[in-house]
């Protein structure tokens, strides 16, 4: 059974967004896309470099998650 995490943004992740929609290539449709996946605890396509951050951190896939 597939795990769906609830996505919470931080104020932190909407100043990022904001800054990033700026960019000319940014692609919000794919943006959703990755953050579904992640939602429904996916593997991500090695194109978007799944890989941990800090191996020493408590984060999941660079992500910090509550159960």
């Amino acid at each position: 059974m597939n795990k769906q995490f609830e996505i919470k943004l931080t104020t932190r992740f909407k100043k990022q967004l904001k800054a990033i929609r700026k960019q000319p290539n940014f692609n919000y449709n794919e943006l959703d896309k990755v953050i579904n996946m992640l939602s429904k605890n996916k593997t991500l396509p090695e194109k978007y470099n799944n890989n941990l951050l800090t191996p020493k951190s408590k984060r999941y896939m660079g992500m910090s998650c509550t159960t």
